[in-house]
């Protein structure tokens, strides 16, 4: 950011709006806020088979832990309006999951419990690194090598998933390609692109919102929104180990670990692109407390059995859009989703989103999603050791998703999942070709 901008700032970090100008703001948040929580607790709700009661329910959760751990963060953690919301990295893992539970026989009530778990032990990740100030020393192993082939690999193991939902395959029951949703698909997709390619300023921040929205109006002009037979209640706490008490599985808590391992980068650099727009400095305390706060929130949605939540640096986008980089109107529009996710019929009235709509919208953040993991791999040099290490890595990801989870029988089911996904095989390798296998290489250079 430049020092105009900075210089431009109506209310910095310590300032508080009066008045209209702090509602405004508030509700500003508020709705750049809804954008980036909404669409994931709805399409994996679905994809996991929940019924529209658990989906509200899981809505609702989503939403009060993404307002409680945002609120945590600015009082007590990095102390920065940050958004923390559900991580599509989380979502693409989870997708995965299920992917190889269903192909190795599993339940999915057990793999609830067991990515419980999974969460939970991943949160000592953030808290540990945090108590003992190791970030640095894990950041050294996040190279745009590592940190873009789990991108690529990450968009490329959600893809089959995405494009059967955009195609209409599994919606309602259906096996087979609906036309009719293939033009809706494609239509709304064009949309939402339209939007992030033309719009400017808040407008172009909400294309996932618009779209969202767009989708769901269409869907109900066509008399394709299912509405709930049956009322929730209109207010509940969030219940603590929905889908039963968390269970172990090796497989699934190294992949939790790691993926929590990866997502450190994200949360360095949002803070880091947040205090620039901000005209804040960033500290080594600043980043350990978020770190910490994040660990606390990847506890939290082990407890309540949701997708863990990320600062997202979309949040910077807003201090240059509004020029108030303030906490307070944060600060109220988290405790807004704090109330709003204990009112589950709330939660019920937005889960009524058709499937097709919310994968329609991931087909784009995904794409982008996939487009950041090659600008990664633009950073480099790519010469022969580059492209041997990307070459690989790619390869070796790729192709083990083409193979069938019956393939892993014959093994212990903790080298299934950890053999089988390709998406951790993938960053696995390149870790190591490119801090072992390379690594004379590279200081040699």
């Amino acid at each position: 950011m430049g020092g105009a901008d900075q210089q431009a700032l109506l209310y910095k970090l310590n300032e508080r709006p009066k008045g209209t100008v702090l509602w405004l703001s508030a509700i500003q948040w508020f709705i750049f806020m809804l954008a980036n929580f909404i669409t994931v607790p709805l399409v994996l709700g679905l994809t996991l088979g929940l019924s529209g009661e658990e989906i509200s329910f899981y809505t609702s959760r989503t939403l009060f832990l993404c307002g409680l751990i945002g609120a945590i963060q600015v009082m007590f953690g990095h102390r920065l309006p940050i958004i923390e919301g559900p991580a599509g990295m989380w979502w693409g893992v989870f997708l995965v999951l299920i992917t190889m539970n269903m192909q190795m026989g599993g339940t999915t009530q057990t793999l609830l419990a067991e990515l419980e778990m999974g969460l939970i032990v991943s949160s000592l990740v953030f808290i540990l690194l945090a108590v003992f100030r190791l970030l640095n020393r894990l950041r050294a192993l996040f190279t745009p090598v590592v940190t873009g082939t789990f991108l690529v690999l990450l968009s490329m193991q959600v893809s089959k998933s995405l494009v059967e939902g955009v195609l209409g395959i599994g919606y309602e029951g259906s096996d087979q390609v609906i036309p009719k949703i293939v033009l809706l698909s494609l239509l709304l997709i064009s949309f939402t692109v339209g939007i992030m390619m033309k719009a400017k300023g808040m407008l172009q921040s909400m294309a996932v919102l618009i779209g969202l929205g767009t989708g769901w109006l269409l869907y109900a002009l066509l008399g394709m929104v299912r509405f709930p037979e049956e009322q929730a209640p209109w207010a509940a706490l969030p219940q603590v180990f929905p889908f039963g008490v968390p269970q172990w599985n090796t497989g699934i808590v190294i992949t939790c670990v790691i993926t929590s391992a990866i997502l450190l980068s994200n949360l360095i650099a949002s803070i880091q692109v947040f205090a620039s727009a901000a005209d804040e400095k960033v500290t080594d305390s600043m980043i350990n407390r978020g770190s910490f706060m994040t660990g606390i929130g990847t506890l939290l949605a082990g407890l309540f059995g949701t997708v863990a939540a990320v600062p997202l640096t979309a949040a910077a986008s807003m201090v240059v859009l509004t020029r108030i980089a303030s906490r307070l109107p944060f600060l109220l529009a988290s405790i807004g989703f704090i109330v709003l996710g204990l009112l589950p019929r709330v939660g019920q009235w937005l889960s009524t989103i058709p499937q097709p709509v919310g994968y329609a919208i991931l087909f784009t953040v995904f794409g982008q999603l996939l487009g950041f993991g090659l600008r990664d791999y633009k950073r480099m040099e790519l010469n022969l050791k580059d492209l041997f290490i990307i070459g690989f890595s790619l390869l070796s990801g790729v192709g083990l998703m083409f193979v069938p989870g019956s393939a892993w029988a014959n093994l212990p089911s903790v080298f299934g999942y950890i053999v089988g996904n390709g998406l951790i095989v993938g960053v696995t390798l390149s870790i190591v070709l490119e801090h072992v296998v390379f690594k004379r290489k590279q200081q040699a250079e």
